[in-house]
């Protein structure tokens, strides 16, 4: 059986650029940043491919991997997992064989890391449609108690 994530569009909204995706959690505000390897490996989780295609991907993507990349990637996706930001599934998400670009210059291999921040939280939660004043958005209206 191979292991699949599933990333909920409705609770998680992430971008890729340059090498780096961003990705934040819309229940909790928090936002998490994912560079290199770990860029890669998330755009793995998102396209619901195996561990087995995303680690395929990381060695097309990246050089120098040491000999324990494997387990390096498998503690990164435990922490996407534990994050909140994907869930474990058996089921086949993905038939499709996406790559690395052909003629982009793989990039030198570093221990995917992700990067979690929460000091926006409060301004990303924010509705700005209808939790505002007159003053308009980012400035959330008053809670009574």
């Amino acid at each position: 059986m191979l292991a699949m994530w599933f990333v909920d569009p409705n609770k998680v909204m992430s971008e890729l650029l340059d090498g780096e995706a961003v990705i934040v959690d819309l229940a909790s505000g928090r936002y998490h940043a994912a560079v290199g390897v770990a860029a890669t490996v998330w755009e793995g989780i998102l396209c619901g491919h195996s561990f087995e295609h995303i680690m395929d991907d990381v060695q097309r993507a990246h050089t120098g991997l040491p000999a324990d990349a494997e387990h390096h990637v498998k503690e990164f996706i435990v922490r996407v997992v534990d994050s909140g930001l994907a869930i474990p599934s058996t089921e086949l998400l993905s038939t499709s064989d996406t790559r690395s670009p052909i003629g982009v210059e793989p990039t030198p291999w570093v221990a995917p890391v992700l990067e979690s921040h929460d000091d926006l939280a409060d301004l990303m939660l924010i509705d700005p449609v209808h939790d505002v004043t007159d003053q308009g958005w980012p400035h959330a209206a008053r809670q009574d108690p």
